[in-house]
């Protein structure tokens, strides 16, 4: 089975040599797109494609926002970000966007070629200097217990404290106990 691929770049000379490459690799180019809604309009037209989506495009959707979009609306398509930053920034968005692969630009051909065979094949790939960024950013979390929920909610421990009880079938004035609160508390109006 070929596999088919949609090039989303703003730059038409990298669209057309992308394109030869991945087509001297036997590879289908489904489409080719300038824009984040150009790209959009390609993936529902070519269902099943992999989507080499470039992070910095113009117009009112960019990289991020296209794949995010393309995650809400259920697309049939799998996402590699394709782009020149090589910052933990742009990974851990992409990532969260839900892109399954991010390989930089200057990346070697066959890095490339081998990141949409194991995308397309239901993988993921995060190429070179990108998955050292990736490591870098997992060993440098703190991952005591509740450190990422705090770092995520920006919440005091006190209030995270709080947050959790509040998930447990405990009533409000078990909780004021536990937390050494008068049990009028709980019944105080909460404002921001």
């Amino acid at each position: 089975m070929t596999i088919r691929v949609v090039i989303a770049d703003d730059h038409a000379l990298w669209r057309a040599g992308l394109a030869q490459l991945l087509e001297a690799e036997g590879l289908e180019v489904a489409a080719q797109a300038a824009t984040g809604d150009e790209a959009l309009d390609a993936v529902r037209d070519n269902p099943g494609a992999v989507l080499l989506l470039d992070i910095s495009m113009p117009g009112r959707l960019d990289g991020l926002a296209t794949t995010a979009r393309l995650k809400e609306r259920g697309d049939d398509v799998k996402v590699i970000i394709v782009s020149g930053r090589d910052d933990r920034d742009a990974l851990f968005s992409s990532i969260t966007a839900g892109a399954r692969g991010y390989i930089a630009k200057d990346a070697d051909p066959a890095q490339l070629i081998g990141a949409i065979h194991l995308v397309a094949g239901g993988g993921s790939a995060f190429g070179g200097s990108v998955t050292e960024g990736l490591a870098g950013g997992v060993t440098g979390l703190d991952y005591a217990p509740g450190e990422y929920e705090r770092r995520r909610l920006d919440l005091s421990e006190r209030e995270l404290q709080v947050l959790r009880l509040l998930a447990t079938p405990m009533t409000a004035a078990q909780i004021a106990s536990h937390l050494f609160l008068s049990t009028e508390w709980p019944s105080l109006p909460m404002t921001p």
